[in-house]
């Protein structure tokens, strides 16, 4: 059957986000009424009709056509789709005048485990805005079916790391 990762993200996105990277996400978005909210690029529509995050796993022939670019994929709907019957979905992109960025703010389980998951979504790490942190960000985390504790996602200087918080001797 297989297990599932239920994973939990919301971090902001740098000013310098490519109009590319946001229409990757854009059917999130919340509508918004004030006027300052910056215009969003029209939503990503997929083009590849066998696209999942864990398509390394699938073993898919020729793999992923937009491997080196993975926001050409429309990732909205899988920020806020599960898999599993255990995790009710959601996903937000919302405006935040606080800083003047967008929030991406989304709760999903896949049918992978949580570095499968981890491998999927690191290609945001270059658009993550630190703030007015140094050092690593948490941007979220994947709880893996029966395991303990979570594994937590960080972004160190546009890197994507992966924490397993779990005891080597845990069984799960």
């Amino acid at each position: 059957m297989g297990s599932f990762s239920e994973v939990v993200l919301s971090f902001d996105f740098t000013a310098q986000t490519p109009p590319g990277v946001l229409a990757a996400v854009a059917a999130l978005a919340v509508p918004d009424a004030r006027q300052e909210v910056p215009r969003l690029p029209s939503p990503t529509v997929e083009e590849w009709e066998l696209f999942s995050p864990d398509w390394r796993q699938a073993g898919w022939p020729g793999g992923d056509p937009f491997e080196a670019e993975p926001w050409r994929h429309d990732w909205a709907s899988w920020l806020s789709t599960s898999m599993g019957g255990g995790t009710v979905p959601h996903g937000r992109l919302v405006w935040s005048g606080w800083g003047d960025r967008w929030n991406l703010d989304c709760r999903f389980a896949w049918k992978t485990d949580p570095g499968s998951a981890s491998d999927a979504l690191a290609w945001l790490a270059p658009y993550v805005d630190p703030g007015f942190r140094s050092g690593r960000v948490l941007v979220g985390y994947a709880q893996y079916e029966n395991a303990p504790r979570p594994h937590l996602f960080w972004v160190d200087a546009g890197r994507w790391e992966l924490e397993d918080l779990n005891p080597d001797d845990s069984v799960w």
